[in-house]
């Protein structure tokens, strides 16, 4: 049985790839790395859904040496039920092996627990190998200190580039639950700064941020004018956050998709980002605001926001805090329809809206109002005052 693919493309692609393979031994991997030893022009190779052990993962780093046509290392997945120790020994082979790799231009290092010990290795990588335009770290355990040399590594790599005079090649960033709060944002913003002419892609949701390491995060990301594609979902806006964003907006022409779903911006804070976003990034294709408390005078902004989006395909508004029969979705659907976006909006089956709390609320206003109008109606006797009066008093309590 043959591991590798020949594509009509002229990809060469070797994979094991989710296999549940344990290996231990170079023996384990004798059959594969043979495999790579008989052929020069591997361009993608795939190892994911297996676990290397130490040895393992040395001989296949030792087999991936003489593969210089290689343009994408996708090594997601690749330790589990491994010792935490083992991880970096691994990761160093890899690295020695992908370093001098110039057609190299994706390196997915995914659901690898590896934390701030494997970062330290993966450094030498990003500064020597300037050639990786897509670099997916999902899922790694990073936290702080990883996020610190992640971006250390990225930000000397650009010094390099600046010394040689040449342009970044760094284009897309997956680095997405990572525990890297705050302070692991801060120290990314540096790395997104150094690399601002370049980068199109950043994805990092579920990152435990705050809002002054969003607002820090929207700064560091207004120098990259060619954005295309931002995702911050599950982290917490707040309306601190939802200014900063709102504030920058304006700056991506060319931002074709925007998840900041689950991320809290509130009622006033999404008011913020809806009114930001309704004269310009007339490029977006999916907008994702899903269960951020926007409320009926946030939806009530979203129709006009669409006048000028003729390339939506997705709009997620579900988990929001208005009517989802009300005339604001049916001025979003309208607006859709117009623009060629039928279907685009997505369900809005888990509404955080009470419908009878709402009747309520205006039966309660009615009162009010006959309550307030009485007690100004000079016609009106003492006991019918004082009787609206407290009615107007238990209504405000």
């Amino acid at each position: 049985m043959t591991n590798i693919t020949r594509t009509n493309a002229g990809a060469v692609v070797f994979s094991i790839e989710g296999r549940t393979l344990k290996l231990d031994t170079a023996l384990d991997v004798k059959q594969y790395t043979d495999e790579l030893a008989a052929i020069s022009d591997v361009t993608e190779i795939r190892l994911g859904g297996n676990t290397f052990g130490v040895e393992a993962g040395r001989a296949m780093a030792q087999a991936l040496k003489g593969q210089h046509s290689l343009q994408t290392a996708s090594l997601s997945d690749m330790f589990t039920s491994r010792l935490r120790n083992e991880i970096p020994l691994v990761l160093e082979a890899l690295v020695e092996a992908l370093e001098d790799k110039t057609a190299l231009r994706e390196l997915d290092l995914s659901d690898n627990a590896f934390g701030p010990a494997g970062a330290e290795p993966l450094q030498r990588l990003l500064i020597n190998n300037r050639h990786i335009q897509t670099l997916r770290l999902y899922n790694n355990g990073l936290g702080i200190e990883g996020a610190r040399l992640v971006s250390e590594a990225l930000v000397k790599a650009a010094d390099k580039n600046r010394e040689e005079g040449r342009a970044s090649s760094l284009k897309v960033v997956y680095i997405g639950r990572n525990r890297m709060e705050s302070p692991g944002i801060m120290h990314l913003c540096k790395a997104f700064e150094a690399h601002a002419d370049t980068l199109r892609e950043v994805r990092m949701p579920q990152n435990s941020i705050r809002p002054e390491g969003i607002a820090a995060l929207m700064d560091a990301l207004s120098r990259c004018e060619q954005l295309e594609h931002l995702d911050v979902q599950d982290n917490t806006f707040t309306e601190k956050g939802s200014a900063a964003l709102a504030k920058v907006l304006g700056g991506w022409k060319n931002l074709k998709a925007l998840h900041i779903g689950d991320c809290l911006l509130g009622a006033e804070g999404s008011k913020l980002v809806l009114t930001a976003l309704t004269n310009g990034n007339t490029a977006l294709e999916k907008l994702h605001l899903g269960f951020n408390e926007i409320d009926p005078e946030g939806a009530a902004l979203i129709p006009e926001l669409l006048l000028n989006k003729k390339s939506i395909t997705l709009l997620e508004l579900n988990g929001n805090a208005f009517d989802p029969e009300g005339d604001a979705v049916r001025d979003v659907k309208r607006v859709l329809l117009e623009n060629g976006g039928e279907g685009a909006l997505d369900e809005l089956d888990e509404m955080e809206w009470d419908e009878d709390e709402e009747e309520e609320d205006e039966d309660e206003d009615e009162e009010m109002e006959k309550a307030q109008k009485a007690v100004n109606d000079e016609g009106a006797d003492d006991d019918e005052i004082d009787g609206l009066t407290a009615a107007t008093a238990k209504l405000n309590v």
